[in-house]
């Protein structure tokens, strides 16, 4: 019998997907700092050009174009107005024409985009990991007891 209280859609991954999705809507959130000119230049986004057939909202492409993505939905909402600064203004319940062509960030550059910060700054600064317990030599001086 299942005595716990959470519901049964709440898991592990549930989790770890909603951790995720708070911590890029917290990153997004925050002011950007200025471009660094010794900075990298940045890899192309690989771009998809759709043509809407119908009129319909900013959320409801977003969730058209990226189904099931652990990213949250303003965050998607941001990307793609940056990539179409001259159609969408941000508002969520903007009404976009048929026959307009959007350009499309592709979502595995834009997770890695927005994810490649997180993983840097988390980045081991020492590859050395130091002596380990399996090497003779550094156990030799330990205390045994019998």
């Amino acid at each position: 019998m299942n005595t716990s209280t959470r519901p049964d859609f709440w898991n592990n991954t549930t989790a770890f997907s909603w951790l995720l999705v708070g911590v890029m809507s917290c990153l997004l959130a925050a002011p950007s700092r200025a471009a660094d000119p010794s900075a990298e230049a940045q890899e192309p986004v690989a771009v998809a050009q759709v043509t809407i057939d119908q009129s319909m909202a900013v959320d409801k492409l977003v969730q058209k174009f990226y189904p099931n993505s652990p990213i949250a939905i303003g965050v998607l909402r941001k990307v793609l107005q940056d990539a179409n600064p001259k159609i969408i203004t941000g508002n969520p319940q903007q009404r976009l024409k048929a026959g307009i062509t959007l350009a499309v960030p592709d979502h595995g550059h834009v997770a890695t985009m927005l994810l490649a910060p997180i993983a840097a700054a988390h980045a081991p600064k020492n590859s050395d990991p130091g002596p380990s317990a399996r090497d003779t030599s550094v156990r030799k001086p330990w205390v045994r007891f019998p």
